[in-house]
């Protein structure tokens, strides 16, 4: 299983930048909206998360998985894969051919997954996306939603496993 995340929007809510004090302000996650993402992802540890975010061109994955958690920056597998996006007809679901392609490269092609993102354009209209208010961030209603979803997703699994 796992979880796609976009970072601006989610973990970065716009209130932040309304809020904020300089730019070193703007390199923190939001505490709340961070604590409210690591705390499912400790209800669920067989949960993996892949970045899925323009952070990946400013910043490395060291860098990323900083700003969480020991036991959730453990879990971060990477960054999806920046594609070719010239052609925005063949890319026009962009972050949901990212996602493919990562999960092409981890061997994990037939995997459940979940996106987060403050942006639901980005994946075609029948993709599982926990779609953020992108001022607030992480709240406790996607909180909610993405904790609904995963323990679904862990329901079905346990009855495939014992069918």
């Amino acid at each position: 299983m796992w979880v796609f995340l976009d970072i601006d929007g989610v973990l970065v809510p716009e209130k932040s930048f309304k809020n904020s004090m300089g730019s070193q302000n703007l390199l923190k996650f939001d505490p709340v909206c961070l604590e409210l993402f690591e705390n499912i992802l400790e209800e669920h540890p067989d949960v993996l998360v892949g970045i899925c975010s323009s952070w990946r061109d400013l910043f490395t994955l060291e860098m990323v998985r900083s700003f969480f958690s020991p036991n959730i920056a453990s879990r971060i597998a990477g960054f999806t894969p920046l594609l070719d996006s010239e052609n925005d007809e063949v890319y026009q679901y962009y972050r949901y051919q990212e996602v493919q392609e990562f999960l092409k490269i981890q061997n994990s092609s037939e995997d459940d997954w979940v996106a987060i993102d403050d942006n639901k354009d980005y994946y075609p209209s029948d993709t599982n996306v926990v779609v953020t208010d992108a001022y607030n961030g992480f709240d406790r209603n996607a909180a909610s939603i993405l904790k609904e979803y995963l323990s679904a997703l862990k329901t079905e699994n346990l009855a495939l496993c014992t069918a």
